[in-house]
């Protein structure tokens, strides 16, 4: 509800009542009249009499009279209110406790006063759970309070809602006052007419005065806990402005303002339960779809705009309508709805997370694949500049001997193949780039960083051919032996998502890419199972066995690209002689180099390059080329 204060003194003091005023029974009128309380009943008939004369459209006091005086001061203020007609005196509850019962009783003006027209109301002031009075008092036990019994006196007729709330005319002491000693002589003190057709209050007062002496460090503090004072024998009490004022209200200017807002037919209320239900419900719904694509930063500034926009136009509400809004179930709301959206939220995102962990098992190593999760731009579409070492692989005569068997029996000996080498991709750290027919595409280095790409990619290589040995021994095809040739570049390439906006595929491409792809296919030539690139090479670091193999052009590209030959075994003499045969093949001694290759066909019959380089050296004995810069032009 402090919410409701704080909207109270924002909207500040309405126009002052013309129609009301506050007799207070205040210290100085005590020392006018030099009498003690309870002061003689001839008083206040004379101020009955006063005001009857003044005009005043009614009378309320907010005094007790139950216990009799001496029987002429009785008489002359039943007189009184028998001559104006339309006086209200405030009735009491007296609660008699017991041991074992408590009791309730009535306690009412004498029946003198009512016989002669006088109308009563029980004067209660009811306040809520923090002290601070924001209600109105209907009844008490079916007796009708004091403002009620007004509005009859008044013929005035308001339906009664326990929902409804005073709408105060402003902080404390907003309500004219006079003091009790100058309206029983308002000829002497007041102007003309100034009790004319205004309803009259009569109770006592006290003038104002701050609670506490306040320093300047409490010039904007919030008053939220009031105090419950009597001051000099008057009732003090909170309104919704002493959140800002700091100033207690007379009980008096209480009922005043009380009677106030039921005359002038003026409250606020706030919405019914079920109004209050609905609407706290169509409010989650909005902000269920304002959290539905939930980011912190995002959803905590939204979340704010909403909140201030809702006090805005609650504000509003409150200040041209008269409706307060409900505070505390929507903040709830905002803060559940908000909490529980980012839950959702990251729920979702993990179930996301997972599904492309899942999806990205399929082509990644699940260390790459955890590194793309933590740094999803890796995979942005349209690539990024990366170094990776690519891999080509691709099985001899599978082509061929595809065409003479059962397409569901090729699928199973592809399937077969297939998932043992991205076993061993995966193992080592690359990523699956794509399967094409029988040939397999793999890289390293992309998405991912990978320091020994090439290494790993080497190892693998060497392990497919492991693998693929195994598997050729297991699948038994007539006329036709499991072999598979391999190609392996590192460069710079294009890594990323290609495609459109609507279909896009993780892969790398350029020039590095294709050299790759022309590498694989060298090894039908040169008669080897996996060749890398110079710029392969250097990376392993002689940390597996490499044999160099020529120095070629390969088609499409016009730059010179050494390449070896990557062994699966311990660097022996035939390599080192090998090699020496082409250094000179490369410085055109074509028949010292041709000695020594048939040298180390001797050592191994099978050593096919050194069978390839023979042939070229008988060639180019006969030929006899004007200029040889030793490299071999795979485009002629």
């Amino acid at each position: 509800m402090k919410i409701y204060d704080i909207y109270s003194c924002i909207r500040g003091t309405s126009l002052l009542p013309d129609d009301i005023v506050i007799v207070g029974i205040n210290e100085e009128s005590f020392s006018v009249i030099k009498s003690p309380w309870p002061w003689p009943r001839s008083v206040h008939g004379k101020l009955i009499k006063k005001l009857r004369s003044s005009g005043a459209r009614g009378i309320i006091m907010d005094i007790v009279f139950c216990d009799r005086s001496r029987p002429v001061e009785d008489l002359a203020m039943a007189e009184a209110i028998r001559q104006h007609g339309k006086v209200v005196l405030a009735a009491d509850i007296e609660i008699v406790k017991a041991e074992n019962f408590s009791q309730h009783n009535l306690v009412t003006p004498l029946e003198e006063f009512l016989n002669a027209g006088a109308l009563f109301g029980v004067s209660v002031i009811p306040v809520d759970t923090d002290n601070v009075v924001r209600r109105f008092s209907w009844d008490v036990t079916e007796i009708p309070s004091l403002e009620v019994a007004a509005l009859e006196m008044l013929g005035i007729s308001r339906e009664k809602d326990e929902r409804k709330m005073v709408h105060f005319a402003g902080p404390a002491y907003s309500i004219p006052y006079v003091p009790y000693y100058k309206a029983l002589n308002p000829e002497v003190y007041l102007p003309a007419g100034f009790f004319k057709n205004k309803v009259v209050l009569v109770g006592k007062y006290s003038l104002p005065s701050r609670e506490s002496i306040p320093d300047l460090s409490e010039k904007y503090r919030l008053y939220l806990q009031p105090p419950s004072v009597i001051r000099g024998g008057v009732e003090m009490f909170a309104t919704p402005f002493y959140v800002i004022e700091n100033k207690l209200t007379p009980g008096i200017e209480i009922h005043a303002s009380m009677l106030l807002s039921l005359i002038k037919d003026d409250f606020l209320k706030p919405l019914r339960r079920t109004e209050a239900v609905i609407f706290v419900a169509l409010l989650s719904i909005l902000l269920s779809l304002i959290n539905r694509n939930w980011s912190p930063l995002k959803s905590i500034s939204i979340n704010c705009a909403v909140i201030v926009l809702y006090l805005l136009f609650s504000f509003l509400l409150f200040s041209q309508q008269g409706l307060f809004l409900p505070f505390s179930a929507p903040l709830l709301a905002f803060s559940v709805n908000f909490v529980s959206s980012g839950v959702l939220s990251y729920v979702g995102v993990e179930r996301k997370r997972r599904y492309l962990r899942k999806a990205f098992s399929l082509y990644l190593s699940p260390q790459v694949a955890q590194k793309v999760l933590e740094d999803p731009g890796r995979l942005k579409l349209g690539g990024e500049r990366a170094l990776a070492t690519v891999l080509f692989t691709d099985l001899a005569g599978f082509t061929e001997m595809s065409e003479k068997m059962e397409p569901e029996k090729v699928v199973s000996i592809l399937t077969r193949y297939t998932t043992e080498m991205t076993k061993v991709i995966f193992k080592y750290n690359g990523t699956l780039d794509k399967f094409i027919g029988d040939a397999v595409m793999a890289v390293w280095g992309t998405p991912a960083e990978d320091e020994d790409q090439a290494i790993h990619a080497c190892i693998s290589a060497l392990e497919m051919q492991r693998k693929t040995g195994l598997l050729s021994n297991e699948i038994i095809i007539p006329d036709y032996k499991l072999s598979m040739r391999i190609g392996v570049n590192t460069g710079y390439v294009m890594a990323g998502n290609m495609g459109s906006n609507e279909r896009f595929d993780f892969t790398v491409i350029g020039d590095h890419v294709n050299i790759a792809s022309r590498l694989e296919g060298l090894n039908k030539t040169y008669g080897t199972e996996i060749i890398v690139s110079e710029s392969t090479q250097k990376r392993i670091n002689q940390r597996l066995v490499t044999r160099e193999l020529d120095m070629v052009r390969v088609k499409g590209k016009k730059e010179v690209i050494k390449i070896y030959e990557l062994l699966d075994e311990g660097r022996n003499s035939s390599i080192d002689l090998f090699e020496k045969g082409l250094h000179l093949y490369q410085e055109g001694q074509f028949y010292d180099a041709r000695e020594i290759f048939l040298e180390v066909l001797k050592r191994d019959l099978d050593d096919k390059p050194s069978k390839l380089f023979i042939e070229r050296c008988d060639f180019l004995l006969k030929t006899r080329p004007d200029e040889w810069d030793g490299i071999w032009d795979f485009k002629r």
